[in-house]
C-alpha cells in the first residue's frame, strides 16, 4: 500500500474516532498545569522504519512526556551503565501495577521489585543517573532525548515542572520510602530529575520518530546510524508490552497487540516492530491513567492494518 493510501486511511480512522470513540475520560487534575489543557486536543503521527511519516490533528501542539519519559530514562541507563548495573537496581520482572503504586516498593530477600515503567522504578533509575552523572545529569538526559526524537529544540516545560513538583505528595512519599529502604541515595536530586524528565515538551511527531527508532531496532530511520543497542531496544519494548499501560497492560496487549507507553498528559508512544512508531495525544484519561481516545484509535489502527505482533 502506498504512503498516500496509508495517509487516506489514517485520516478516515481518525475522523471516525473523533466522532464515535468514547468521550468519558477526564484530564489529569492532580497536576494543576495539566488540568488546564484543552480536553478536545487530538493528534496522531506515524513514522515507518524508512523515515516516511503521516500525521493528522493537532500535530503542532506541545505537551509534556510525563510517563513516556520512563522509556527514555530506562534506555539511557541501559546504554550508559549497562544491563548488569541497571538490573541491580530494578527488577527484570515487569508488573501490571498502577503507575503510582506504593505497594511492593520495599526491598525483598530476593532483590528489589522496582519496575522501570511505573513511578517507583523510574525514580530509582533517576537516582542512579543523578548519582553517576552529577550536575550534568539533566543536560545529558536532554541531549539523549533530542537524539531519540531528532528534535534539537526539546526543552523542559518549567511551568509543568513547578506544578508537578509542588503537588507530587505521593511521589515524594514513594521516594522517601525508597531512600529509607536503601534503594536511592538522595531524594531531592532523584525527584528533581524525574520531574524534569516528565516535563519535557514534545509533539506527537517527536514521539512517532522515537517509536520508529525503537521499531527499527535502534537504527536511525534517516541516517542508518545505530543509536541504541539492539539488545536494549528489545528489553525496553518487552517492558512496554508487559507494563507500559500500567494495570491495563494485559487488556491492551490482547486487544491492540504491540508495545506502548502512556503518559498522563494523554500521550501514548507505540512501537510496531520492523514497521512503524506511533505518537498519539488525547488528554482525557481513564481510571488507570491512559488516554481513552488514544487507546481506541490504536485499536482501530491495529485491526485495520493488522499490526498486532500476535
Amino acid at each position: 500500500m502506498s504512503l498516500k493510501e496509508y495517509e487516506r486511511q489514517l485520516e478516515e480512522l481518525f475522523i471516525d474516532c473523533e466522532k464515535n470513540c468514547e468521550q468519558n475520560g477526564k484530564v489529569a487534575s492532580y497536576i494543576p498545569a495539566l488540568e488546564r489543557v484543552d480536553p478536545d486536543l487530538f493528534a496522531v503521527s506515524i513514522m515507518d522504519t524508512q523515515g516516511r511519516s503521516i500525521s493528522t490533528g493537532d500535530v503542532d501542539f506541545k505537551f509534556t512526556m510525563q510517563s513516556i519519559s520512563k522509556v527514555v530514562i530506562f534506555l539511557y541507563a541501559l546504554e550508559n551503565f549497562g544491563e548488569e548495573a541497571v538490573f541491580e537496581r530494578i527488577t527484570l520482572d515487569p508488573t501490571g501495577d498502577p503507575f503510582n503504586t506504593i505497594m511492593g516498593i520495599q526491598s525483598t530477600t530476593e532483590g528489589n521489585v522496582h519496575n522501570p515503567m511505573i513511578n517507583s522504578g523510574a525514580i530509582v533509575l533517576s537516582s542512579m543517573i543523578a548519582e553517576k552523572d552529577g550536575p550534568e545529569a539533566l543536560q545529558n538526559m536532554l541531549e539523549f532525548t533530542r537524539t531519540l526524537t531528532g528534535d534539537d529544540g526539546i526543552y523542559v516545560d518549567v511551568e509543568v515542572f513547578d506544578s508537578e513538583k509542588s503537588t507530587a505528595l505521593r511521589n515524594k512519599a514513594i521516594a522517601y520510602f525508597l531512600q529509607a529502604s536503601g534503594s536511592i541515595h538522595d531524594t531531592e536530586d532523584s525527584l528533581d530529575l524525574y520531574f524534569q524528565m516528565c516535563s519535557i515538551a514534545v509533539t506527537v511527531e517527536d514521539i512517532a520518530r522515537m517509536g520508529a527508532l525503537l521499531a527499527n531496532k535502534g537504527v536511525d530511520p534517516f541516517s542508518g546510524e545505530r543509536i541504541l543497542q539492539d539488545s536494549n531496544v528489545k528489553t525496553a519494548n518487552a517492558y512496554m508490552l508487559l507494563s507500559g499501560m500500567y494495570d491495563a497492560s494485559s487488556r491492551f496487549t490482547i486487544k491492540v497487540g504491540f508495545p506502548a507507553k502512556s503518559g498522563v498528559s494523554g500521550s501514548i508512544l507505540a512501537v510496531v516492530s520492523d514497521r512503524m512508531g506511533i505518537g498519539i495525544l488525547s488528554p482525557p484519561l481513564d481510571s488507570r491513567g491512559n488516554s481513552v481516545k488514544g487507546i481506541q484509535l490504536l485499536k482501530k489502527l491495529s485491526e485495520h492494518w493488522d499490526l498486532s505482533v500476535f
